[in-house]
């Protein structure tokens, strides 16, 4: 190994102790480089004002590097300053011959400063970008997710364009040969296996907590497969399911090999495209039957995934509203697609916000990203309609420095009366903030997921405008199943005059305040046995179709 072998491998390992020893040997003849290392030490050990102090060093040495440019961008977008390190990263000129080496990274850092300042377009462009110029498959898998996740922050585009963009995620991984499956005995329990990297304190928990600890076990075996560090909340897991595996750490394969020997007759995946998903993994098809759903709110691309899980309100009941946006076949469950299970028990305001200060209202604690311009442009309008109405906002962009200015620039120029407005940054435990609002506002055409079922929990209202596609119909098919059919829209204006009716209805909306917890508790949507029936129900049926991964 020569020295930066060494290095390299250290950093690999996190052992920044001999990294440093290394990096300083190297100093003696090759400065530049020893200090761009040391910028790179510093900020993987997430020491930024470290970091900053060798950058100034490096930037004496070096000032017109596009290397220079990039550490210093991502050092600003460590210390949340991710205004400047948007302009940092803009500036940018790779030189050809260095794109392949450099050119993902800068492209990746640039979707996440976009992303966070409500740039859709141009994040997805990032890690479009990103993807092209990744090398290895697991790299260009992890930009090919952040493109397609962030293609459906804007409605911009057709359902055609986004189940070809989807498509376009198996190129990836070009002729992988699928595993070989055992045929099952058929007098032993159905093997159910559930890939996440969410079985811990997560909000996804809300929704897979059924799933590991309802299900018919007579009936059913459950294999559930960790992707991350586990907590409290796996152990609790871990304790209810048949076999837990933790696969963290694993190259795709060897964990599909893991999984492929439990002999599973289906395996989940719940994540999508999202953060920490397993789609490489079900790319080798470990079990005969694979599907999706849940974490993810679109087609994943992947051929080797054969079912999508989807809801009568979501799809329609034979997944004639929105089967032409999926590579994989539709499984239709008869009421909600998932079980919502709140991890605490919060209990419910007391008193409704509009008594105590003398006005409604309004609310949204989602991913800002999912608040476009023309979101903030609706909003605005209810607040100059319902009278002397206000807005509460809270999201990890308020946190504080130059993005909350930023934000909060983006809120008045479409048009928000900001002396009417609150901004709040983010924090662990925050339902019981949801008491401060008297409204949920639903964003559009990305809605609210765990955000919405939480307000809905706590007895706020949600308004909510449905779209015609799976991932915009979220927050219509929540409230299709708890019968309030009143709080749907189906065009900005209705939602306007659905929220400036509602604040003006005092008294309907304190009962709502009051009873929506109940209604929540007796729907589809927290019924337990009922949801896992039917999903049990679906999972008999699909099974009874394959033979050996192929379809009969």
């Amino acid at each position: 190994m020569n020295i930066y072998e060494h290095i390299y491998d250290s950093l690999g390992r996190q052992d920044y102790i001999a990294a440093a020893a290394y990096i300083r040997e190297l100093e003696k003849y090759d400065q530049v480089e020893a200090v761009r290392l040391l910028v790179s030490l510093y900020i993987e050990q997430g020491n930024s004002q470290k970091a900053m102090d060798a950058w100034q060093k490096l930037y004496a040495l070096l000032p017109q590097d596009f290397f220079t440019a990039f550490l210093h961008a991502r050092i600003l977008f460590m210390q949340g300053r991710y205004v400047s390190a948007y302009g940092e990263l803009i500036g940018i000129v790779v030189p050809q011959e260095k794109q392949r080496d450099y050119g993902e990274k800068i492209f990746n850092l640039l979707g996440q400063c976009c992303r966070i300042l409500g740039k859709t377009t141009e994040a997805a462009l990032a890690y479009k970008k990103a993807a092209e110029l990744a090398v290895g498959q697991s790299l260009q898998a992890l930009e090919y997710s952040n493109y397609l996740f962030n293609l459906h922050y804007s409605g911009e585009h057709s359902a055609e364009f986004l189940r070809q963009a989807a498509a376009g995620f198996q190129t990836v991984f070009g002729n992988i040969q699928p595993l070989l499956h055992r045929t099952r005995k058929k007098d032993r329990r159905l093997r159910i296996g559930y890939l996440s990297s969410d079985f811990r304190r997560h909000v996804m928990l809300c929704f897979s907590y059924a799933l590991l600890t309802a299900y018919n076990r007579e009936k059913f075996a459950v294999y559930a497969y960790m992707l991350a560090a586990e907590d409290v909340y796996s152990q609790h897991l871990r304790s209810q399911v048949t076999v837990w595996r933790n696969l963290r750490g694993l190259l795709p394969k060897e964990a599909a090999q893991v999984i492929c020997r439990d002999q599973l007759d289906i395996l989940v995946d719940l994540a999508g495209h999202t953060k920490g998903n397993g789609l490489p993994i079900m790319a080798y098809k470990p079990a005969p039957v694979q599907i999706s759903g849940i974490g993810y709110f679109a087609s994943t691309g992947l051929l080797p995934m054969d079912y999508f899980l989807g809801d009568v309100y979501l799809d329609g009941k034979q997944g004639q509203l929105t089967q032409a946006e999926f590579t994989e076949e539709l499984l239709v469950l008869p009421h909600s697609h998932f079980c919502y299970v709140p991890l605490q028990e919060v209990p419910l305001p007391t008193t409704p916000a509009f008594l105590r200060n003398g006005y409604v209202t309004f609310g949204s604690f989602n991913n800002f990203a999912k608040v476009t311009d023309d979101v903030l442009k609706v909003w605005a309008q209810i607040l100059r309609q319902a009278s002397h109405a206000h807005l509460l906002l809270k999201a990890s962009v308020f946190d504080g420095g130059e993005t909350e200015a930023y934000t909060r620039n983006r809120l008045a120029a479409a048009g928000l009366p900001m002396d009417c407005v609150e901004c709040r940054g983010i924090s662990r435990d925050y339902l019981s903030e949801y008491g401060d609002m008297d409204i949920a506002l639903d964003t559009f055409p990305y809605p609210g997921g765990g955000t919405s079922c939480d307000a809905l929990y706590m007895g706020r209202p949600l308004i909510t405008l449905a779209g015609k596609r799976h991932g915009e119909r979220f927050g219509y098919s929540l409230l299709m199943n708890m019968g309030l059919e009143e709080l749907i829209t189906y065009s900005p204006q209705e939602y306007i005059e659905c929220a400036v009716t509602l604040a003006r209805d005092t008294e309907l909306l304190q009962g709502l305040q009051v009873n929506l917890r109940r209604i929540m508790q007796k729907s589809p949507l927290m019924d337990c046995s009922g949801y896992m029936n039917a999903l049990e129900d679906g999972y008999q049926h699909i099974s009874k179709g394959y033979r050996e991964g192929e379809k009969l």
